[in-house]
């Protein structure tokens, strides 16, 4: 494979002592369909290991910023170094999505990796029925339920190991938020939607959800990851185009697709502090805090938002039950 133009344009020796584990920042990757998020970790694990003779032990820390199911496509985010901490911020992110759904039919997980587990002959008389009911979607409370094969837990087990044990537990609703859900094509049984929803949502789940409202039934058949957060899919390379640059010895932090470890919550509030107030926080003087309050930037009703000085990530600030308080701090 041909290094794409624009990375070997950026080509330059690097420093002998530079070594890929020592930077920490996140990887955004255009995951292809047939792999799980852990499974790109591991080329890439594994990859280090053959061929740049790193040992495991001294592999960087790895990490993804969300999952996404193995017949996706789309924007996967791999974090490395000490970004694997930010790993509850990135979860936490708005995603959006552009995909079909095949009405008549179903599976268990939703989704096209299993047979048909029920079908239904009642299809959506129209494209304007789809998006009357999208549109209403947007404007109300979504309980959702997780589904068994997903990776949520249930007393420290996640719910794909006790579906593949043949079981099925009751799980909680959980209030997801649909900011946009728009279907763009309608030729039956096959509709394109697109949506912008909030962490946590399953949109396999959604679409099974959203046959039964139309007294059908649905499941996913694609999905694509356009964003998670500030982050689009459009600055993301294949896993195939990050390891042919290590080949050529681009160290990953002179990627295109590379995020610095300081532009990570770039999507999150903001406060810039002084020199004194950094040392202030480094000491975990909470009181610092209400005067750093004051000037916040809020770009969203965030619970939570990044302390900055000189342009470097110092700490996350968090509220609950409306109490702010220092959650982390960052040499």
């Amino acid at each position: 494979m041909t290094l794409m133009p624009q990375l070997q344009s950026q080509y330059r020796e690097p420093h002998p002592n530079t070594r890929m584990q020592q930077h920490s920042g996140a990887l955004l990757i255009n995951k292809h369909p047939g792999t799980s998020s852990f499974g790109v970790i591991e080329i890439i694990q594994n990859h280090l290991i053959r061929e740049k003779k790193i040992s495991r032990r001294d592999l960087p820390k790895l990490g993804h910023g969300g999952t996404l199911d193995p017949f996706a496509t789309g924007l996967l985010v791999i974090l490395v170094g000490r970004a694997v901490k930010l790993a509850r911020y990135f979860l936490g992110a708005t995603k959006s999505y552009q995909g079909t759904m095949k009405f008549g039919e179903t599976t268990v997980p939703g989704d096209p990796t299993s047979p048909v587990s029920e079908t239904c002959p009642t299809l959506p008389k129209s494209l304007e029925e789809l998006s009357d009911l999208a549109h209403r979607l947007t404007l109300q409370a979504y309980f959702q339920i997780p589904p068994m094969h997903s990776a949520k837990k249930k007393n420290g087990k996640p719910l794909y190991e006790l579906a593949r044990a043949g079981l099925e537990v009751e799980r909680e609703p959980k209030l997801c938020h649909l900011y946009d859900f728009q279907i763009l094509n309608y030729q039956a049984p096959i509709a394109e939607f697109k949506l912008k929803c909030s962490s946590g949502t399953y949109v396999r789940t959604l679409a099974q959800d959203f046959g039964r409202m139309l007294g059908s039934l649905a499941l996913v058949e694609s999905l694509h990851r356009l964003s998670s957060g500030v982050f689009h899919v459009e600055r993301a390379l294949d896993v195939s185009e990050v390891l042919e640059a290590s080949r050529q010895e681009i160290p990953w932090n002179e990627l295109p697709c590379w995020i610095p470890f300081d532009r990570l919550l770039e999507g999150y509030g903001r406060a810039d502090v002084s020199l004194q107030e950094k040392a202030q926080l480094f000491q975990g003087k909470q009181s610092v805090l209400f005067s750093i309050l004051k000037r916040v930037q809020f770009e969203q009703d965030d619970s939570c938002f990044a302390i900055y000085h000189n342009e470097a990530l110092v700490g996350i600030a968090r509220r609950d039950d409306n109490r702010w308080a220092l959650e982390r701090i960052f040499n």
